[in-house]
C-alpha cells in the first residue's frame, strides 16, 4: 500500500492510513488469497497494543520482517489478524562493564568468527586467562558471547569463569 502512495497514485496524504484502517476494521485480510496457490495470506501488525491502532508501525506478510520492526521500536509487539500477541521483544539486556577477565579451564572451547554458533569456528582457545572487550547475545549461549581482546574472535561465556 505504501507503494501506491510513493508512486503518486494516492489522492490524499492520509490515503495509506485510511486504507489500512478500513482493511483492519472489516478484517479484509481474512479474504486475501494468493492468485497462484489459493493460500490465505496472513498479516502481522506491529503496535503498542491491539486496541491502540493509531500506534501501528506497519503490517507485514513475513513474520521475520514484523519482528525486526518490533525490535527496533521499544514497547511494541507483533499481533496476528485476531489481535493475539505472536511476538514480544525481550527487554534490553543490562549493560555489561567491559573489559573484564575470564578464565578458560577447558581445552576444547571454540573461538568463533562472530557471537553465535551460527558463525564458523576459528580454532580452539587454549586454557588460560583472557580479556573480553565486548559482550553480545547470540545463538548457542545463554550467558552471551565475549569478544577476545586479541581480535581473533568470540567465545561462549557459558564455559568460562569471570575473575
Amino acid at each position: 500500500m505504501q507503494i501506491i502512495k510513493d508512486g503518486g497514485y494516492a489522492t490524499s496524504l492520509t490515503y495509506v492510513e485510511k486504507l489500512i484502517s478500513i482493511i483492519e476494521r472489516w478484517n479484509l485480510t481474512q479474504i486475501d488469497v494468493q492468485a497462484s496457490g489459493g493460500e490465505v495470506i496472513r498479516w502481522y501488525r506491529v503496535r503498542k497494543s491491539w486496541a491502540d491502532a493509531k500506534s501501528r508501525k506497519g503490517a507485514y506478510k513475513i513474520l521475520d520482517n514484523t519482528k525486526k520492526c518490533a525490535d527496533q521500536n521499544p514497547g511494541y509487539k507483533v499481533f496476528d489478524a485476531d489481535g493475539k500477541v505472536v511476538y514480544e521483544p525481550k527487554a534490553a539486556e543490562p549493560a555489561v562493564k567491559v573489559p573484564f577477565l575470564v578464565k578458560v579451564s577447558i581445552s576444547d572451547l571454540n573461538i568463533r568468527k562472530g557471537p553465535g554458533t551460527d558463525y564458523d569456528r576459528v580454532q580452539f582457545i587454549p586454557i588460560g586467562v583472557y580479556t573480553i572487550m565486548e559482550v553480545r547475545s547470540g545463538k548457542g549461549s545463554s550467558a552471551g558471547w565475549g569478544r577476545l581482546k586479541s581480535g581473533i574472535g568470540w567465545i561462549s561465556l557459558d564455559f568460562v569463569k569471570r575473575i
